[in-house]
């Protein structure tokens, strides 16, 4: 294949297939869905944003939103997304191209995913079908027996489009600001990323359950693109608090299966395989709070925001909704078993320690610490497959049989005690001059 001589040529091979027109229908069969893993689902702060994209229909403007979230689950983009198809406000997502398996490519870009490559990928065609066939074709060609065949069959090989690093980047800068000039769409981005042992970055969920660092480079390109559009761009705040994250006890596999050669290719197989079967098992739902914060709009000039992705992490982690189970795992800290009594004291004291942010602690304020570890208690002990926390009624004491599980929600509100890079001190100094006509400001 000739490598295309426009950024814009790749376009086919990474673009979503969003359409414009209601999916409303598609957003109820997904509430189906949701209703067998969650609960209650609890959406605050959406109204005004639904209120003044009605606004702007009836005076021919348009503001795009860019969606920042947290990272949790592999449903925080299924429940956005249902949410935003309700009220016809569908969003492009920003996903790996790790995620874009088989048939499941189709079925993603339905729904509004775009590609991000993330490694070196080589590239037949933007069809899955046949971008699977020929890449099996290439790899039988590299054996010296199968190629004398396939030569003697008259045979060709198709030369790949070997997308590198850069390249790669390239792609996606382009892409993204046609995403948000040309078609004036909305945009999810899970900024999150980790670095690895050997220094890469990874981007995806939190496995930790913590909080991670934002990238700066999203944001950077976000101002960038700003002062080259003619449109309005605002970055919109969101965070999902979940009671329990469904997939929590699978990471620790997936995480096994990522550093095999063998079993690397079918992680996410594994993945979607246990999230969207695990409703058939379930006894015990959890509770979903999905929170947006206030917008930030981006101006196109003379913007003083220091640090806009720690502004923004910063924002995104103050709309945490605190449950019991983050509780009862912030008050076991690294312990593996702790008497009932040491374990009350402890969940006093994170109760104490909690009531000093700003955190939203309505399920949790009103409840005595007996009555919190009574309400966690059955999350982290449904059946032999899911045994995390065990009671031991002879000694009266909790048991940790699955640390890893029961860390992930005492890291789940970790971010909420940390001390932010910008002090509010300087960040309303700096709001002074933004405020300000531009004549007056620097």
């Amino acid at each position: 294949m000739e490598r295309p001589e426009k950024i814009q040529d790749y376009f086919p091979y990474v673009a979503h297939r969003l359409k414009n027109k209601s999916y409303r229908r598609e957003a109820r069969l997904c509430t189906l869905l949701s209703r067998r893993l969650f609960s209650d689902i609890e959406v605050i702060g959406f109204d005004p944003l639904v209120r003044q994209r009605r606004a702007e229909l009836e005076h021919g403007d348009h503001t795009v939103n860019i969606y920042i979230a947290r990272h949790l689950s592999e449903f925080d983009w299924q429940e956005l997304q249902r949410i935003f198809g309700e009220a016809d406000m569908m969003a492009t997502i920003q996903a790996g191209d790790n995620l874009f398996i088989g048939p499941l490519d189709p079925i993603l870009r339905h729904y509004g995913g775009f590609k991000v490559f993330r490694e070196e990928v080589r590239l037949f065609s933007p069809n899955w079908l046949a971008q699977l066939w020929f890449s099996m074709l290439d790899r039988l060609w590299q054996r010296k027996a199968i190629r004398k065949v396939l030569t003697a069959l008259g045979m060709k090989r198709r030369q790949p489009l070997i997308v590198d690093q850069m390249l790669a980047r390239d792609i996606y800068v382009a892409y993204l600001y046609h995403l948000i000039h040309e078609e004036g769409r909305d945009v999810l981005i899970f900024p999150e990323y980790t670095k690895t042992q050997d220094k890469k970055i990874k981007y995806g969920r939190s496995y930790s359950g913590r909080l991670l660092e934002f990238t700066p480079l999203v944001f950077k390109l976000l101002r960038d693109i700003n002062k080259k559009t003619h449109r309005k761009i605002q970055i919109v705040p969101v965070h999902l608090s979940y009671e329990r994250v469904v997939e929590d006890q699978t990471f620790r596999t997936l995480e096994k299966m990522k550093t095999n050669r063998v079993t690397k290719p079918f992680t996410y197989i594994v993945d979607y395989f246990f999230n969207y079967t695990h409703w058939l098992y379930q006894h015990h739902r959890g509770r979903l709070v999905i929170r947006f914060g206030e917008p930030i709009v981006l101006r196109k000039r003379m913007d003083f925001r220091l640090r806009l992705h720690e502004e923004v992490r910063k924002r995104v982690g103050m709309l945490q909704t605190v449950f019991p189970t983050q509780v009862l795992g912030y008050a076991f800290g690294d312990a593996q078993q702790l008497p009932e009594n040491e374990l009350i004291r402890r969940v006093e004291k994170t109760l104490q320690e909690l009531r000093q942010t700003a955190a939203d602690l309505r399920y949790v304020e009103n409840l005595s610490p007996r009555e919190i570890i009574a309400a966690a208690y059955p999350h982290f002990n449904m059946h032999r497959k899911r045994c995390a926390l065990l009671y031991d009624p002879t000694n009266a004491t909790y048991r940790v049989l699955r640390p890893d599980v029961i860390s992930q929600y005492r890291n789940h509100i970790l971010h909420l005690f940390e001390k932010w890079h910008v002090s509010d001190e300087l960040r309303k100094f700096i709001d002074l001059f933004r405020d300000q006509p531009e004549k007056k400001s620097f």
